[in-house]
């Protein structure tokens, strides 16, 4: 039980040549350079395979990935190998960041990462985001407002290509909902930390400046803050 089943299961995760990725990348591209307007070294946190840190490396960027899923920095070095790439792919905690303080002048939190921490350990997260930060650095987070989500949830739903929803267990002080994915051949389950759009927002200002929130679709948003 777990998110490495989870991934294993969605190419829109895993598979940076497939269509499910490459609608993520489309999705966002334009809205990172419009902030990123000035080239700068860049550190994509939770990077998983990296296609985002490929994308900036190749408008301009110098880019760092870092991830604690070792399975995910492996693929990711193995695609920066097949493009020639010279991102540098580490192994390493959010919370503990294997970085001087003021290195990077932007820092990327994608893919609705905030779902594997409890608020503990997302706070900090974001105290490590703003001592690597430089001065002024930007700080962007995609994010999928799970109070919102849940309730549009249904028995049936199709998720990706061959799965769909079983079961949504919520826990009692509704902190966490644990999901269960079926497909003919398999199923799993992955209990996610349920953070909604204020509670997220609420904690990223103690520690950031707002700049804007873009809201992407029904329930995700892209979220830039300023050191």
């Amino acid at each position: 039980m777990g998110f490495k089943e989870y991934y294993r299961a969605f190419k829109a995760y895993t598979d940076i040549n497939s269509k499910e990725y490459q609608r993520r990348i489309e999705e966002l591209e334009p809205h990172l350079l419009r902030f990123m307007k000035r080239k700068g070294k860049v550190l994509d946190l939770a990077c998983g395979v990296g296609g985002f840190s490929f994308l900036l490396e190749d408008h301009g960027f110098e880019v760092m990935g870092l991830d604690i899923d070792e399975e995910m920095i492996k693929k990711a070095t193995e695609y920066a190998e097949e493009k020639n790439s010279k991102v540098k792919f580490i192994v390493g905690d959010a919370r503990e960041l294997p970085f001087e303080d003021e290195t990077f002048d932007y820092v990327l939190f994608l893919g609705n990462t905030t779902v594997h921490f409890l608020p503990k350990d997302l706070s900090e997260v974001f105290k490590e985001v703003k001592r690597v930060l430089k001065k002024d650095g930007l700080f962007l987070m995609n994010f999928v407002d799970m109070r919102g989500l849940l309730p549009r949830i249904r028995m049936g739903t199709i998720v990706g290509e061959e799965y769909w929803i079983s079961k949504v267990t919520i826990d009692e002080e509704e902190k966490t909902a644990l999901i269960e994915y079926k497909s003919e051949r398999d199923s799993f389950r992955v209990r996610f930390v349920i953070w909604g759009k204020t509670a997220v927002e609420l904690l990223a200002k103690l520690y950031f400046i707002p700049i804007e929130s873009v809201k992407l679709d029904e329930v995700s948003y892209l979220n830039v803050y300023k050191k």
